[in-house]
């Protein structure tokens, strides 16, 4: 059992193999949930419950497995499967996102260290470099500080498909799990637990295992798009930075969220953040609110003066838009987000520079972490780019976004999630 188990069988035994276990996880009735089969027909889940929940688990998995209305080919039509590769895709690169086993745990818990000095996991970014359809697979590890540069390279050796992750400009660089822990070399790190690389196809690459996608979803809904007026608007300045700069894309956005009715805005622009800007809203009374609404706002400047139809305006910009899914990804990240924004806000201050908040304080902020460990947390995430016009026809940009759509849909059940795009008028 395990990605690496075709690694290590010798093509004898591959050919006297067969695949015995099937498991996985997802959503029912809006609550995660996993569940796995075996060949000779034994079905569990990883659940802790008492034993009269365990005779209900029992007789719901019976009732399904007597419904011969349900097809097992149709369940499982879509079912991802990776493919061991030894050249990279020819597909376009648009971002690339932490491994997994840095995501499943707290953030808190990761920093990485680039030459002599040490960074906490919310302080950096992962960033593609001169990401093309059929050049080399780098990346920066980036500080506002530093940066490293590494590059995965696949290739064949004698016992098959293999890859491996290599530092240019002889820096070193390892990372570090938990305050004690010793720090591992980051192309062992890596190599153990891959970055993905996501394409604009939607197919992704972690190490030498290439997922495709199994469909074609449709282009982006074109009446998702929001037009803004974006007069007195520089459109390729990006960052309001330190002196709130008004005429920046980041500036109109917070203007025009000062305008709503939201319980705190935050300026998390920087190397590290969860978006350029945060917008959160407590539904009901304060003191006991009925949920919990965060809105992720994504800014990238235009390459050029006046908004057209550029998709290498979308390129990165989708990228960080999906990154932000990974925030849904239990309830405990639900909450790690407003720590997340807490400790950043805390560096901002020990730095003698201006607040990250634009509406609310710290102590709100606290609040809301706080109530969001009892309160359901649902997301919206925007993409603002003034380079797009929403007036041309999307015929390549829609292929490209619907990626995004797609991945934050595959939560929108259960966390009411959803992908919507701020262009110009």
């Amino acid at each position: 059992m395990g990605a690496d188990v075709a690694a290590e069988l010798l093509d004898v035994h591959r050919r006297h193999a067969r695949k015995s276990v099937l498991s996985g996880a997802g959503f029912e009735d809006g609550s995660r949930t996993t569940v796995g089969a075996s060949r000779k027909g034994r079905i569990w889940s990883h659940r802790r419950d008492r034993v009269d929940q365990l005779a209900a688990w029992c007789k719901m998995i019976g009732a399904k497995l007597l419904d011969e209305t349900l097809d097992p080919d149709e369940v499982l039509k879509g079912t991802l499967e990776a493919k061991t590769i030894t050249t990279r895709p020819a597909a376009m690169p648009i971002t690339v996102d932490w491994p997994e086993e840095i995501y499943t745990t707290s953030e808190m818990l990761w920093s990485l260290i680039i030459g002599e000095t040490e960074y906490p996991l919310n302080e950096l970014d992962l960033k593609l470099i001169s990401p093309s359809i059929d050049g080399p697979l780098t990346f920066k590890l980036i500080s506002d500080g530093d940066e490293a540069e590494l590059e995965l390279e696949l290739f064949e050796d004698q016992e098959g498909p293999n890859y491996r992750f290599v530092v240019h400009g002889g820096r070193s660089v390892q990372v570090r799990r938990g305050e004690r822990a010793e720090a591992d070399e980051a192309v062992e790190f890596f190599y153990d637990n891959p970055p993905v690389i996501w394409f604009s196809d939607g197919s992704a690459l972690e190490g030498n295992q290439f997922i495709p996608l199994k469909s074609t979803h449709p282009p982006y809904d074109a009446g998702k798009i929001q037009a803004w007026d974006w007069t007195g608007v520089d459109i390729r300045k990006e960052s309001q930075g330190e002196h709130r700069e008004a005429d920046s894309v980041q500036a109109k956005v917070i203007r025009t969220l000062n305008k709503g009715k939201y319980t705190m805005i935050i300026d998390d622009d920087g190397k590290g953040e969860a978006a350029d800007i945060v917008a959160v809203t407590l539904i009901g009374d304060l003191p006991v609110p009925s949920s919990i609404d965060v809105e992720f706002y994504h800014c990238k400047y235009s390459q050029q003066a006046e908004p057209g139809q550029r998709i290498d305006d979308l390129y990165e910009v989708c990228g960080q838009a999906q990154k932000s899914v990974s925030w849904l990804s239990s309830a405990e990240k639900r909450t790690d987000v407003f720590t997340h924004l807490l400790r950043r806000e805390a560096r901002r201050q020990e730095a003698g520079q201006t607040s990250r908040y634009q509406k609310g304080d710290g102590e709100l902020l606290l609040t809301i972490r706080e109530m969001s460990r009892l309160c359901p947390v649902s997301f919206k995430i925007y993409v603002v780019q003034p380079g797009l016009s929403k007036n041309v026809e999307l015929h390549i940009s829609g292929l490209m976004v619907s990626r995004w759509k797609c991945a934050v849909g595959v939560s929108s059940a259960a966390h009411a999630c959803d992908f919507e795009v701020v262009a110009a008028h």
